[in-house]
């Protein structure tokens, strides 16, 4: 991160990826506990998380990480954060085509 952004206070591309990446998590996964409350349809639910984290990873990669103000560590600690986000992912869809496909039972 550049010293102007360290200087004010704003809020750079780096700083921008911590907080959100993880907001976003969270608040899907607190969406996703509510809509099975609410009764919302499996076939949402499951689609969101199969299209949803992939598209937000390439948003990352795209437009939230700066070749120019990163070194090179910087890029290895991002790529290696956005495969055990991927990883995560990949669980978690494993998870959930499990559990709705009744292996677990109802």
């Amino acid at each position: 991160m550049s010293s102007v952004n360290k200087a004010t206070g704003k809020w750079g591309k780096a700083k921008i990826r911590r907080v959100l990446g993880p907001t976003l998590a969270l608040v899907g996964l607190l969406y996703t506990y509510r809509s099975h409350l609410n009764a919302c349809p499996r076939e949402i639910i499951f689609a969101a998380w199969a299209l949803l984290p992939p598209v937000w990873l390439i948003f990352e990669h795209w437009l939230l990480f700066d070749r120019n103000e990163e070194s090179s560590k910087d890029f290895e600690t991002f790529k290696h954060n956005q495969s055990l986000a991927r990883n995560l992912w990949g669980g978690f869809l494993i998870f959930l085509a499990v559990f709705y496909s009744g292996v677990f039972g109802e």
